[in-house]
């Protein structure tokens, strides 16, 4: 949609709040499903970790993105031909969107929850902690 006259709020706003919408709608749940498959010792790797995809993903999209779309470093200066490049590498994006999400459909599992296991309550501070018996008694 956007050519050589496009505006800013016409073209461009509407395509950035689009995104920004989709974003909203993938990372907050992408980050929830990764915290919620670590154990709780293990949060702050699963983080790092989903952290660390995330920014090798976005690395990748620049390096490999336009090649795939059939940009050039000539087709930067080029307003119709970085067009064309671009609406390609858009499709090129919404298909690997689409390929992951069927395969979080078809291989993210959430496990069937059994039975809490029975621990003792951890206690923070001496003021949370049971009466001594000697105290209770006088």
């Amino acid at each position: 949609r956007i050519d050589a006259g496009a505006g800013y709020v016409t073209h461009v706003l509407p395509a950035v709040l689009g995104f920004a919408l989709g974003l909203s709608f993938t990372v907050a749940p992408l980050t929830a499903t990764v915290l919620a498959a670590a154990s709780d010792e293990h949060a702050g790797v699963a983080s790092g970790v989903n952290n660390d995809v995330a920014r090798i993903g976005g690395l990748l999209a620049v390096a490999v993105l336009p090649p795939l779309a059939g940009i050039s470093g000539e087709d930067y200066r080029d307003a119709a031909a970085f067009s064309d490049g671009y609406s390609i590498a858009l499709w090129i994006c919404a298909g690997l969107c689409a390929l992951g999400g069927v395969l979080a459909f078809l291989t993210i599992r959430r496990p069937m929850a059994g039975p809490e296991p029975q621990s003792e309550p951890v206690l923070h501070c001496p003021l949370e902690a049971p009466p001594r018996a000697s105290a209770a008694r006088g």
